[in-house]
């Protein structure tokens, strides 16, 4: 009996709590007055200002990380562009590199040029070693792939085959350099375009 009695003991005071006051029209509160601040009110307001700040925070916080996202994007795009002219420079230089495929020239390459032209002065040397560096950069294999013309002073075909090194090679330097003098010396330094 007595559990039944406290049941109905705590469903009245429930009744009597909640639900009645909610079925009663509601009275007229009594003004307050503004000084007195119940505990409740007091820890609403806290409650709010707490809530205000932390939202404030995290704004801020949602602000420095788009901030600093911005400049990673940015960063990352300058970085992307350095590294693709990098590589562009680094292909350049490779095209540059590859289009260099002759060895060395021969270390007597200026003992040959002199040897020619030293009978025809020493003017005739200084063109001959200015003309033979701006024509194949002193490489006696060098070949224009244009035009055909090959050998140190870079003979064309038809001019070669008229000068008295003919059956001999356009690639040895002795033959071509000795050719270039004979042509200087006849017709001067008019037969090459390159100064």
């Amino acid at each position: 009996m007595l559990p039944l009695f406290r049941a109905v003991l705590v469903w009245t005071v429930v009744l009597i709590s909640v639900v009645a006051p909610r079925l009663a029209p509601p009275a007229q509160a009594a003004p307050q007055s503004p000084v007195a601040v119940t505990q409740l009110s007091l820890y609403d307001r806290q409650s709010v200002l707490d809530q205000t700040r932390r939202q404030r925070v995290q704004a801020a916080q949602t602000a420095q990380v788009l901030a600093w996202s911005q400049e990673l994007q940015k960063g990352l795009a300058e970085y992307k562009a350095q590294q693709e002219a990098i590589a562009a420079a680094q292909a350049e230089a490779a095209r540059i590199a590859a289009l260099n495929n002759h060895p060395p020239p021969p270390p007597d390459i200026a003992k040959i040029i002199t040897d020619a032209f030293s009978p025809l002065g020493q003017a005739a040397v200084v063109w001959a070693m200015r003309i033979a560096y701006c024509e194949s950069r002193y490489h006696p294999n060098s070949v224009n792939s244009s035009s055909g013309a090959s050998g140190l002073f870079q003979f064309l075909p038809s001019t070669w085959s008229g000068t008295p090194w003919a059956n001999q090679s356009p690639f040895d330097p002795v033959a071509n350099a000795q050719a270039a003098a004979w042509l200087y010396n006849r017709y001067g330094p008019g037969r090459w375009a390159c100064k």
